[in-house]
């Protein structure tokens, strides 16, 4: 099966780019690598750009009319009927696709109506975690014949341990941030900083899950050390991110000698290359933590908090330094940096090398591929 030209479908509901879409791209980029002929439906934006250039032919797909979080019956109900109208209008691109992989839920009822009417493989993958009536649709999914999901975390992975289906695969750092040379003054030349003062970098999409607010409050309790605070992500996906965006931009106009935002749009290896230390300070069971495993690919100090996956990620705290979700516990995690930065020198060592042994995108991409085949064998 390895030696087969494979066509693969990709489906994916967001036009923007977030960590489940950078898993998306870099199983497209395997996908060529092996010689297989990649196709990606999604709406049209950076990630349709992104997989146009990593050479995948792009299809347009329209939105879904589905908010962030638990969805309503209603919701559901008129998802469910976009989504039959969706499948017949792409059904001749699912017909000559040898095997589908669903980019998370929202697709979900396009695929299944592929799976079902042309009895095409399917495999869903899961980034997070869903509600009950989710669940359920993905548990139904994945009664059908041949489909199967991967799931980054065996947390992510529990509502369905049951499943012979469920596949538990580490997710993995672009090559990029293994192989790029550093760049550490191209974040200061792009945010205009002139001084030498430390950087503490928030990356991520800015959402009341991913703790930017604790972080600014951290500012505040070290107002009495002079450094910058750089929030680096975007509101994607989720209404409630637009309000943190304006919250942290607010924070900015008031002390721009201090507080930073930027939607980032750079190398992401030389965003990380810039900070002297980096927080990931997720407030919810966070399901993997991508971002924290970019940081210790670049070298850098990390604090992470002792939410979801971030602790397993941190090796019980030889990769990062781990803190409670709380402002004070943050701010004092920082403060132990900015009085001995030297001695945070071998958790960075240590980190790099958890990156290459355990988030490593040859290992994981091939773990996801012998998925791919498995689906596809006889």
């Amino acid at each position: 099966m390895a030696d087969h030209l494979l066509r693969l479908l990709f489906l994916d509901q967001y036009g923007e780019i977030g960590g489940g879409q950078r898993i998306l791209l870099g199983l497209v980029g395997a996908a060529r690598a092996r010689g297989w002929t990649a196709d990606v439906l999604c709406p049209l934006g950076p990630l349709a750009d992104a997989a146009r250039a990593s050479g995948a032919t792009v299809h347009s797909l329209e939105t879904l009319p589905m908010r962030n979080g638990p969805k309503s019956l209603w919701s559901l109900f008129r998802a469910g009927v976009l989504s039959r109208r969706l499948a017949k209008q792409h059904r001749s691109l699912a017909q000559e696709c040898d095997l589908i992989v669903v980019n998370g839920p929202r697709t979900l009822a396009i695929a299944r109506a592929w799976v079902r009417e042309l009895h095409k493989p399917a495999l869903l993958y899961l980034h997070g975690f869903y509600g009950r009536v989710e669940n359920l649709l993905i548990r139904s999914f994945l009664a059908l014949p041949h489909t199967a999901a991967v799931a980054p975390s065996p947390l992510v992975a529990a509502p369905f341990f049951r499943l012979r289906t469920i596949h538990t695969i580490n997710n993995w750092v672009s090559r990029e941030f293994l192989d790029v040379p550093p760049h550490s003054e191209h974040l200061r030349q792009v945010l205009g900083i002139t001084d030498t003062l430390p950087i503490v970098l928030v990356p991520g999409r800015f959402s009341p899950h991913k703790g930017q607010r604790l972080v600014l409050e951290a500012s505040k309790l070290l107002s009495a050390i002079p450094c910058h605070f750089v929030f680096a992500g975007a509101p994607l996906f989720e209404e409630q991110g637009r309000e943190v965006a304006e919250e942290l931009e607010a924070a900015a106009g008031r002390c721009p000698e201090r507080i930073h935002v930027t939607y980032w749009k750079e190398s992401m290896p030389s965003l990380y290359d810039g900070a002297n230390i980096v927080v990931v300070p997720s407030v919810w069971e966070e399901p993997f933590g991508l971002t924290a495993i970019e940081t210790m690919a670049r070298n850098r100090p990390l604090i992470v908090t002792d939410r979801g996956m971030l602790p397993v990620i941190a090796d019980g705290g030889r990769a990062a330094r781990v803190t409670k979700a709380d402002a004070s516990e943050i701010a004092a995690a920082l403060r132990e940096y900015f009085n001995d930065p030297a001695s945070w020198k071998a958790r960075t060592t240590s980190a790099r090398k958890r990156v290459e042994d355990a988030y490593h995108p040859d290992s994981r991409q091939r773990d996801v591929l012998r998925v791919f085949e498995s689906l596809l064998a006889p």
